[in-house]
């Protein structure tokens, strides 16, 4: 078996700007796992990465480092339409549906966007 996941992570960080640091903490570890980034429309949603960890060669893991926000969306996301039951399908393959849930990502980033804008603006007092 190939499954590049069957031991898998998913790390949400928030605001958005904390995925580099993230990484950078995690490439210290797992620096010889490949990267396969999330890409939508040519933009990257969420960092990924998977290989072998010194616990197990036999067993390959992935961790993914996302932004909270389109991580949390993303679990409902994915049963109703990345991995839809059976019944679901449709709606999954619906035009319309898949224009919604690229509104509902834009809308997240825009909503993180700004409130990284805001906190750069304005630092906390000290």
């Amino acid at each position: 078996m190939n499954l590049k996941d069957l031991a898998g992570l998913r790390i949400l960080v928030f605001p958005r700007r904390r995925i580099i640091e993230v990484d950078l903490a995690l490439r210290k570890i797992f620096g010889s796992w490949t990267s396969d980034p999330v890409e939508v429309d040519g933009e990257v949603l969420a960092l990924k990465y998977h290989g072998y960890s010194d616990a197990s060669k036999r067993i390959r893991g992935e961790y993914q480092i996302i932004s909270m926000l389109t991580g949390l969306f993303w679990e409902v996301e994915h049963s109703a339409i990345y991995k839809p039951a059976p019944q679901l399908r449709r709606v999954a393959r619906s035009i319309s549906m898949q224009q919604r849930s690229k509104e509902v990502f834009d809308v997240l980033k825009a909503f993180e966007d700004e409130f990284e804008s805001l906190i750069h603006l304005n630092p906390p007092p000290s």
